[in-house]
């Protein structure tokens, strides 16, 4: 009996955790393909460009910008010096012409050496291996390593910040434009309007007033088109600077913004940077020292004498070379502990940079928490904006020729518009400006850059 108990337990068991599994299976695939796509909440934007299409857009701009090709050379530069300093481990091999002759003598000693010596015309080749240089070479070999990494991520910094400032002057051009023809728009059913009001006026059916009123708010709305005009140019202006051509685009990204939780938290560049530069300052107190430190290694030399002569005369000389500093007077040791002193600096650095990225990541995490939050508010009051503004043109005529409440309710909507637009441009920005803190946006656009 207790064990067909049992086996109905572990039946009941089971049949509880397939169907809890299956739940919970269920409930993290449909939150996996829930997509929060960037403007998908404005209702009047009707043009999109897919996250593909924009992020090939960012990547062809990135690669003209000469920012880009300095960060590039300069990543040159530093693998050739480490390159350099690897060999450094190989011998020297180096050749010499001796070409030395008496072109006046005054000698009164007849038995004098320098008398008897002849002139000569001698040529040499010489090779030296270091057997031991007091550890300089392999600290040369680190500290220029250290360098290389250093700006090698210099360099994903520098590509990073660029995807940055491109998505950054593409929202702006974008919105600044799209905002001016709403406004432009919202303007043209305004105008007709004017001499109504004059001529109701007139007829002393409009209180002058009211009248008044009117032509403060219409002069407001058309102040600030001529705003957005001086801002559509100085953005169009720059958007054809960076991007080599000029803006004829209408259409918002439609990015996923993915969520924050699933971010890997990467220390930012500037750590990195840091770290390198600490290493790089490490590895010059072993160079310093070294140079404080006996050296030793073999020579050989080969030498050709009277090559003018057609002479035979030649030797091999070769051996052992040692020097070592005897006394330098405290120089040394002040240079030593200079540069142990600078790599504390650095190590220090390390600490502030750290501090540094915790308080960037936690703002931006703050700004783009609070965009995402103030999304739905915004976009709920722009749309009843949106409403009363098609109510009051609808009934215009109906209603007692509301007109200063017409001009009014335009005023807001083109506000709230702006807001709305540029709080969406946040989550973009600020969504990249995570990943960018934590070394990942290059590869969300699949950037490499070796």
């Amino acid at each position: 009996i207790l064990l067909r108990l049992d086996m109905k337990i572990l039946k009941k068991m089971k049949i509880f955790l397939v169907t809890f599994l299956v739940l919970i299976s269920t409930t993290l695939f449909s939150q996996e393909t829930i997509k929060n796509y960037s403007f998908s909440n404005i209702k009047e934007i009707k043009l999109f460009i897919g996250e593909d299409n924009y992020k090939d857009l960012i990547r062809e701009s990135l690669f003209k910008q000469p920012e880009f090709q300095y960060i590039m050379s300069m990543s040159k530069e530093q693998e050739f010096n480490l390159k350099l300093a690897k060999r450094n481990r190989f011998p020297t091999i180096s050749g010499n012409i001796i070409n030395d002759e008496s072109i006046e003598r005054n000698i009164t000693d007849n038995n004098s050496v320098r008398k008897r010596r002849d002139d000569s015309f001698d040529a040499n080749i010489e090779i030296k291996q270091a057997i031991y240089s007091g550890g300089q070479v392999s600290s040369v070999i680190r500290s220029a390593k250290s360098k290389a990494e250093g700006l090698s991520s210099e360099k994903m910094k520098t590509v990073s910040q660029l995807i940055l400032e491109a998505n950054q002057i593409y929202l702006d051009t974008l919105i600044s434009n799209f905002i001016l023809n709403y406004a432009e728009d919202l303007m043209q059913f305004l105008k007709p309007y004017r001499s109504k009001v004059d001529d109701r006026v007139n007829a002393g059916i409009m209180d002058p007033v009211d009248s008044a009123l009117f032509y403060v708010r219409y002069s407001s709305l058309e102040t600030l088109i001529y705003k957005f005009k001086s801002q559509v140019e100085k953005n169009n202006n720059e958007y054809s600077n960076f991007y080599k051509q000029e803006f004829n685009n209408f259409e918002f990204p439609s990015i996923n913004i993915k969520e924050i939780n699933y971010i890997r938290n990467n220390d930012s560049y500037d750590v990195e940077i840091s770290k390198s530069k600490y290493d790089e300052k490490k590895a010059e107190i072993s160079t310093v020292r070294s140079e404080y430190l006996p050296k030793f290694g073999i020579s050989a030399r080969y030498t050709k004498y009277d090559i003018d002569d057609d002479t035979n005369e030649d030797d091999i000389r070769g051996g052992l070379y040692l020097s070592m500093p005897i006394f330098s007077f405290g120089r040394g040791a002040a240079k030593i502990n200079a540069a142990k002193a600078a790599a504390s600096g650095y190590k220090s650095d390390i600490n502030v940079k750290i501090k540094e990225d915790i308080i960037t990541e936690s703002s931006l995490l703050s700004d783009f928490r609070n965009s995402l939050s103030n999304r739905f508010i915004f976009s709920k009051s722009f749309q009843e904006t949106v409403n009363q503004r098609k109510t009051l043109q609808d009934r215009i005529e109906l209603s007692g020729f509301a007109i200063n409440a017409l001009t009014e309710v335009l005023s807001s909507e083109i506000s709230q518009l702006q807001t709305l637009l540029e709080n969406e441009a946040g989550i973009m920005y600020t969504y990249f400006s995570i990943l960018h803190q934590n070394r990942i946006l290059n590869n969300e656009f699949n950037i490499k850059v070796d």
